[in-house]
């Protein structure tokens, strides 16, 4: 608590000087801004309802999330080369040095990083002519502590700096016992940003060069928010007679025994302070424009963090005869919980982009050169089963304890890329967008193989299999804009990418005999403007193949057994996307977003074998979810986004409507359609002050949603025994009042 009194007083002093530029005070129309509108706005991917502090929000694109969400990139490189263990928002945050955010769609996110989905591109004030200053105080009902703040300006010789902090203590939304859980368990997170820039001119042209450093100290108890309630089979949940879900806590403790890889010891760990994340970030930015137009600009990062993960993941829930604290026999529901965590790993990247371009004719192109190198030693993970009791504050059940779950990789990655694009006006009525990578990618360093695996020696003493593998990844974009009248017109694109594997793929102990995915998509529609609204419609189509991932596969016979196998299947998606935005009279702003998809998965079967020591717990299971539509996509999306301007003050909503979601692999149980809302007010006093307030999940809906954990082997049968089950699963925020206050100069 102290350490928390010091930082809030250090950040108090510090705002008297600077305000921020809060992510989602603009509210800007959340829109597909393909051909009628400029891309490049933040499209309110921060309006994030499944958590305050995790980032952006997932952009829909037909295939399921990342377990990383939606990339963001900060100064036009990755924040973390890998999300697994160092997620993005350990090292990166929306702050009051953020002067800059744009959203790149799947062609330029796919030709300018590689990767898969829109990207969130955030960029940094590097430094101002002129001295100014910014500062943010935000805080909710349940009592938020952030702070964000920044100044910048020059000195005499010209040369310009820009100085940041961010401070965010987070309790969630739920009180928790203060025995044995901190009450800021839901983020605690510290950024100190600072840069100096330094223009120059040279014979043929300007330029600039600019030294950018972050440091980021990141903790937190609960990267998914679990709840138990009793599911129905139209897909509701109801709550339990005593358990409010969002208000009572669901976590039983903070600390934790383990067997230590490295020792083979049960030793004790604690979840918010052994498995935070501290990092350190170097950005070495270079702009060059020439006299003859041509562009030439470089980022050179070199990034270093130690960085842990802790994830609890919620299994079956079971009624059970067992030993209360006070050496009763209880009958009751107990929770099994399989908690993974990762200790602090050394991880260091050396990342770079040079880029030379220039507008000439009709031409506007540009030639990039990536150079990645990752490297992650000797990550770990300690695993360990246990029991719960089913209620608010739950507690843990003495002896309830299985240990030995360990997962291990080690090495370097390294990815080398050129890439090059080209905006094209062929005529006054046509314009392409072209571009393509090239990208060589390699895999050197060493898992544990269970079949090689030795009992009785402590876990990382084991025998090491080595990884080599070598890639050649490929991606193109195209797309295309018609206007066949004034107002009218067609619009096309395509898009190929490729997608080889990681390191995190070996950690599971299983040869995952990796292969490239292949991913094209491609969508045609049409367009239509006119002064009171303008209109997109399109048809869309992506496919993934070779998707790899663990999967926890629950044994039918014990609750408690979990097997995690890497599997490999396909997802398919057609869909159909209407886009409106409208300003019916003045000052006022709509935007619609309708979309339709049918999901699939494809080539997904196999069986699944569960080795129990146990008389009776051996299992073998066959699965087959060909067809099946993927779990946690709803098939109908609707957004709405009104917003106001009255004088100095703003009002502004976002409505998102998630149709049903199936929330296991074999679609025999689903969760009901939901909203997730947001609305907000900005009065801004005068041109310095603006105060604000906002809400989240104004409806108050539960927002069950995710998988229904150990249910994805159940058939069509099995799910009809579920009426009234209690379950457990994740949950949107419940309603959550905001208000922050802002002040710059």
């Amino acid at each position: 608590m102290k350490k928390l009194v010091t930082n809030i007083a250090l950040l108090a002093a510090f705002a008297t000087l600077c305000i921020s530029v809060n992510a989602q005070d603009k509210a800007k129309s959340d829109t597909t801004k393909v051909a009628v509108a400029e891309k490049g706005s933040d499209r309110n991917v921060m309006l994030n309802a499944a958590s305050a502090n995790a980032g952006p929000r997932n952009v829909n694109i037909g295939l399921p999330a990342s377990v990383g969400g939606t990339t963001v990139l900060e100064n036009d490189l990755p924040v973390v080369y890998f999300f697994w263990p160092e997620m993005p928002y350990k090292s990166w945050r929306m702050d009051g040095m953020t002067n800059g955010v744009k959203l790149l769609d799947l062609g330029q996110t796919a030709i300018n990083i590689g990767d898969v989905g829109f990207s969130v591109g955030t960029y940094n004030n590097l430094g101002t002519d002129k001295f100014q200053g910014n500062v943010s105080l935000n805080s909710n009902h349940f009592g938020l502590l952030n702070g964000t703040a920044n100044v910048s300006g020059s000195f005499k010789n010209g040369l310009k700096y820009s100085v940041g902090a961010f401070v965010n203590y987070d309790p969630g939304t739920y009180k928790v016992s203060k025995n044995n859980i901190d009450r800021y368990l839901n983020d605690q997170t510290q950024l100190y940003k600072v840069a100096l820039t330094k223009d120059y001119a040279f014979g043929s042209g300007t330029g600039s060069f600019s030294v950018f450093y972050k440091y980021a100290d990141s903790k937190s108890m609960t990267m998914q928010q679990y709840a138990p309630y009793k599911y129905h089979l139209d897909g509701s949940v109801s709550e339990l007679d005593d358990f409010k879900i969002g208000g009572d806590n669901y976590i039983a403790s903070q600390k934790f025994t383990v067997m230590d890889a490295s020792t083979g010891q049960i030793v004790e760990r604690d979840a918010l302070d052994d498995y935070g994340s501290r990092s350190h970030t170097v950005d070495l930015i270079g702009k060059n424009k020439f006299n003859n137009g041509l562009n030439f600009n470089y980022i050179i990062r070199l990034h270093s963090a130690k960085s842990g993960l802790y994830l609890p993941i919620m299994t079956g829930i079971q009624e059970e005869t067992y030993t209360d604290a006070n050496g009763n026999q209880t009958t009751g529901y107990l929770q099994g919980v399989m908690a993974l965590a990762s200790k602090k790993t050394p991880i260091k990247s050396l990342t770079s982009l040079f880029e030379v371009g220039k507008k000439s004719g009709n031409h506007d192109w540009k030639i990039g050169l990536n150079q990645w190198i990752y490297d992650i030693d000797k990550f770990t993970t300690e695993g360990v089963n246990y029991k719960q009791t089913v209620e608010a504050n739950p507690k843990r059940i003495n002896g309830s304890e299985y240990y030995g779950m360990a997962e291990y990789h080690n090495g370097t990655e390294n990815k080398t890329a050129i890439f090059v694009t080209d905006k094209w006006d062929v005529s006054n009525v046509i314009t392409l967008n072209a571009g393509a990578r090239l990208e060589y990618q390699s895999l050197r360093g060493d898992f544990i193989n269970n079949d090689d695996k030795v009992e009785g020696i402590p876990y990382l003493d084991n025998k090491k299999t080595d990884i080599n593998k070598d890639w050649f990844n490929k991606a193109f974009m195209i797309s295309g804009v018609y206007k066949m009248t004034k107002n009218l017109g067609l619009l096309g694109e395509a898009t190929y990418n490729e997608q080889a594997g990681h390191l995190e793929n070996y950690s599971a102990g299983n040869e995952p005999n990796l292969k490239k995915s292949k991913i094209p998509g491609a969508g045609f529609g049409v367009f239509y403007n006119h002064p009171l609204f303008s209109v997109v419609s399109k048809a869309t189509y992506i496919k993934r193949d070779e998707y790899r991932s663990t999967v926890n596969f629950t044994n039918p016979n014990d609750v408690n057994h979990v097997e995690r196998p890497t599997v490999s299947y396909d997802i398919e998606t057609i869909g159909w996307t209407t886009d409106v935005m409208a300003t019916p009279f003045k000052n006022f702003n709509l935007h619609v977003l309708f979309t339709l998809q049918a999901p699939k998965y494809k080539n997904y079967s196999g069986t699944v074998n569960f080795v129990n020591k146990a008389p009776g717990k051996n299992a073998s299971v066959d699965y087959n979810f060909n067809d099946n539509t993927v779990t946690g996509v709803s098939k109908m999306l609707i957004e709405i986004d009104p917003s106001y301007q009255w004088d100095k003050v703003r009002i502004w909503a976002s409505a998102r409507y998630f149709s049903k979601e199936y929330a296991n692999l074999t679609n025999s149980l689903s969760f009901k359609g939901r909203w997730e809302t947001f609305a907000g007010l900005n009065y801004n006093v005068n041109k310095n002050l603006e105060i604000t307030a906002s809400a989240v999940n104004l409806l108050n809906q539960r927002g069950a949603q995710g998988t229904i954990s150990g249910a994805d082997l159940y058939t069509a049968d099995e799910a009809k025994n579920m009426e009234g089950a209690i379950l457990s699963g994740t949950y949107i925020r419940p309603f959550t009042v905001e208000f922050g206050l802002k002040y710059k100069f």
